[in-house]
């Protein structure tokens, strides 16, 4: 368990042992257990964007069981579709979502991508998501993402420097393209290892969503995100169509001087919102 989440934890279980873990959103459905999971299938062999064999090959190894952890989830839809990384999410007992100091809202149904580090949440009702997404990410542009480094509000700019290809091996195994970024700015800057973050968004200067934070390489201040393509297959799985993503949302403006600002807008109205994954009886 990372260690920055310990306190947070303990919030959670003492919260459970009151009995007020969770909103009251279901009353036909509060016994708590797994929701229903499911790993996409791609409709056809083109679905995810193919790596290619001149890319950089990043080795990811995740653990055969999963841990009582956070990270980072964004609305998509306001009807209660969230994305997050599929590492966060898989293998939980229970997951979650931060409505406030003590109030959390259920996950309903996970969809896992079966290529690439993404999962979809689904929960009953939900945030102002953000404003869609953009397919083209260009070596060069400058990006941010938003989320909870180390379990705390905070915000990364980057730029991106290339393509990559991520692998990953332990409870499950995926080989996905990846978008590479160095990082520039971190608010607050509390060092390169950005734990936490995972799932946040990545967007670019109009708020548009050009990924999904998946990885890191501390000691090079670098991290990874998903590519577009590889979120709008999850998502097509999960019964969200493109035309559906951010609908209702305005583009909003982001740059390298405002962006911890805008990071604590998205926080606040709940685009961008913490997430708990859950293993263990003792959380039943």
């Amino acid at each position: 368990m990372r260690i920055w989440d310990i306190l947070a934890l303990v919030v959670m279980a003492l919260v459970a042992i009151l009995g007020k873990s969770w909103t009251s959103d279901d009353p036909n459905n509060s016994s708590g257990r797994t929701p229903p999971i499911e790993v996409a299938k791609p409709p056809h062999r083109n679905s995810v964007p193919p790596t290619a064999s001149r890319d950089p090959v990043i080795s990811i190894s995740v653990e055969d069981r999963q841990q009582s952890s956070s990270g980072t989830a964004f609305s998509v839809d306001r009807n209660g579709i969230w994305v997050t990384a599929r590492h966060v999410a898989d293998g939980c007992d229970k997951v979650a979502l931060q409505k406030g100091e003590r109030e959390f809202v259920r996950v309903r149904q996970i969809w896992h991508h079966p290529h690439a580090d993404i999962s979809i949440l689904r929960t009953n009702g939900g945030t102002p998501p953000l404003p869609g997404i953009e397919k083209r990410v260009a070596r060069g542009q400058d990006g941010y993402s938003f989320g909870f480094p180390k379990g705390d509000p905070g915000d990364v700019h980057a730029r991106v420097i290339g393509r990559r290809t991520m692998a990953i091996d332990g409870r499950y195994s995926t080989r996905e393209p990846v978008v590479a970024w160095t990082q520039i700015r971190r608010v607050p800057d509390r060092g390169t290892n950005l734990g936490g973050i995972s799932g946040g968004p990545w967007v670019n200067a109009t708020g548009q969503i050009i990924g999904v934070h998946v990885a890191g390489a501390p000691r090079r201040g670098r991290s990874y995100s998903s590519t577009p393509e590889s979120l709008l297959n999850i998502l097509k799985q999960a019964g969200v169509s493109e035309s559906n993503v951010g609908n209702g949302s305005q583009r909003f403006t982001v740059n390298s001087g405002d962006f911890p600002t805008v990071g604590g807008q998205l926080r606040r109205r709940l685009t961008v919102a913490k997430v708990y994954c859950l293993v263990g009886n003792r959380w039943r």
